[in-house]
């Protein structure tokens, strides 16, 4: 169910999740800086894939802790939040059985509603594990497992979005009755989730935005493309995408911050392993594609894994760019309503090697970014640890 380049939200060993890292950096007209705060770090391996944010002093984050024993690696849920003054593990549900859980896509409408998805790995025999997804609500004391549409389907769910607490959109893909693998769309509507018809087979969603209930979009990709989706409170319906120049693509997050200006982010395969960052954006009427700047020469392979639009002119999108090896820098762009520029990112060092795979704004020119890190580089021979960085 994955592409040759996994779109994925974090770095850490093992990951299979889905959409991604922030824009680590800003014009050099605002004041403000990014900087790495503490995060928790439960087990040995650990990473966050997503986050959202209720206020100033309530965000979620979410992803995947992963411990070593005799059996191997086995990893669960992992579930974090901000206060207002430091973050804090909390206790996350684990389906029984399995053998991998990672948590991709999280979403709330209020401190006492909240919604997380991912996948499980089951382990049957000999046998290549099984994936099935996973779905958790909070309720204002606890995080719970919840059933999801059908909960034995073979398939994972990558992204969430809850308008209100009885209209909630989760997205991903699954292996139908005739083992045929397509797009996953199931929706809650206040008491159960249920699957929803979608047109594509041979594809994969990994995130979902909702503006409203008659307005919704969900991006991914196929074998060789990007791909939108978009509900118009009736049906789904496959968008009409220009394509960047170069080889196979893919869109790994999808932000709106009104119906006529809705930004989608990627990557295209170029010449010789080279990857480069696009964007693609709706205007209200069709969709134009943009190829970004690359970190710099250097690096000849970058992607975008989230983007977040806060206005027309102020658009921020967050990935990786790799020098053609084992290390990994954040790369950060900012879009100012006319062009997109390469913005400082934290932590990037000489032994950095570390992704952000969450991006949300807590308003007054604040934003939060979560992923994960190797703090002392791929020679270091460390695990991977939670990333969280805020600018401010």
């Amino acid at each position: 169910m994955q592409a040759s380049r996994p779109v994925l939200r974090g770095l850490f060993a093992g990951a299979v999740a889905t959409v991604a890292s922030v824009m680590l950096g800003v014009p050099s007209a605002y004041a403000a800086s990014w900087q790495i705060v503490a995060s928790p770090n439960p087990t040995i391996n650990d990473g966050f894939a997503g986050l959202t944010a209720i206020s100033p002093t309530s965000i979620w984050a979410v992803g995947s802790a992963t411990n070593q024993n005799s059996a191997g690696m086995l990893s669960g849920t992992l579930i974090a939040d901000y206060n207002g003054s430091s973050w804090q593990a909390v206790p996350s549900p684990n389906p029984a059985g399995s053998r991998y859980n990672n948590l991709t896509g999280v979403s709330a409408t209020s401190a006492s509603d909240a919604w997380a998805v991912g996948m499980e790995y089951v382990s049957k025999g000999n046998a290549y594990p099984i994936v099935h997804p996973i779905i958790e609500h909070y309720n204002g004391s606890a995080w719970n497992l919840v059933p999801g549409a059908q909960p034995s389907q073979i398939g994972a769910l990558n992204g969430v979005a809850a308008l209100t607490p009885s209209n909630v959109w989760a997205v991903g893909d699954a292996r139908n009755s005739a083992g045929v693998s397509g797009t996953q769309i199931q929706h809650y509507d206040g008491t159960s989730w249920t699957g929803v018809s979608t047109p594509v087979t041979g594809a994969t969603l990994v995130s979902v935005t909702a503006l409203s209930a008659s307005d919704v979009w969900a991006v991914g990709y196929t074998a060789t493309s990007g791909l939108v989706m978009h509900y118009d409170g009736t049906s789904w319906t496959v968008s009409v995408l220009p394509a960047p120049s170069g080889g196979t693509w893919q869109l790994s997050e999808v932000s709106a911050d009104s119906p006529a200006d809705v930004w989608a982010a990627g990557y295209v395969n170029g010449a010789g392993g080279a990857q480069h960052p696009i964007i693609e954006h709706f205007n209200g009427t069709s969709w134009s594609v943009t190829q970004a700047p690359d970190l710099s020469s250097s690096y000849p392979a970058n992607w975008f894994n989230a983007v977040l639009a806060i206005s027309p002119t102020n658009v921020w999108a967050i990935g990786q760019s790799s020098p053609l090896n084992q290390t990994n820098v954040a790369l950060v762009e900012h879009f100012n309503g006319t062009s997109w520029t390469v913005q400082p990112a934290p932590g990037n060092g000489a032994n950095s090697v570390l992704g952000f795979s969450g991006l949300v704004t807590t308003g007054s020119g604040t934003l939060w970014a979560a992923g994960s890190r190797l703090p002392n580089g791929v020679s270091g021979g460390a695990a991977w640890q939670t990333a969280i960085a805020r600018y401010s």
